[in-house]
């Protein structure tokens, strides 16, 4: 379902995706798509395709090995930002790898990041620990400054908070 609710957003443009009724789905009722989903994967995985697309013959793939692919690369962005926020938490690197590195073989994240299993949860969790890294990474008071003043890396850290939980 997944792919092809996809493969109809890339074909039919969000207008079509929010109001498509796929009576192929819950059968044999049907089921209202744009309502009834989280459209954040399909719409990731759309753009990275195009995307891609506009970056020359040599990057061009297609939709399915996009998908294929995107539980992979999400799975690789969420040890990265786990990694970073122990780093962002403790100050210790250690820590930082030692944070990816369990991430990275913990059977959970596994399951949601293998290649082909496309589903939410791998773009969820990678959001959601990029979340978690802006919001203490904004939160970071930086020498000299005084108490209570927001530095122009924490606002920008804020303003990233706010977009990864929106996408979130």
């Amino acid at each position: 379902f997944n792919f092809r609710a996809t493969q109809y957003l890339a074909d039919n443009g969000w207008a079509k995706f929010s109001r498509w009724f796929d009576y192929m789905s819950w059968y044999p009722l049907g089921r209202p798509v744009g309502t009834t989903i989280y459209p954040g994967m399909q719409v990731t995985a759309v753009t990275i395709w195009r995307t891609l697309g506009a970056m020359g013959e040599s990057f061009r793939m297609s939709l399915n090995d996009v998908c294929c692919y995107v539980p992979a690369w999400f799975g690789v962005l969420a040890t990265a930002f786990l990694g970073m926020l122990a780093y962002e938490c403790t100050g210790s690197a250690d820590v930082g790898a030692v944070a990816s590195v369990l991430m990275a073989v913990v059977p959970a994240h596994i399951m949601r990041s293998v290649g082909g299993g496309y589903d939410n949860e791998s773009i969820a969790l990678t959001a959601m620990c990029g979340t978690f890294y802006c919001w203490v990474r904004a939160l970071r008071s930086d020498p000299g400054v005084k108490d209570g003043e927001a530095t122009a890396g924490s606002v920008v850290f804020g303003v990233l908070t706010g977009v990864a939980y929106i996408y979130m």
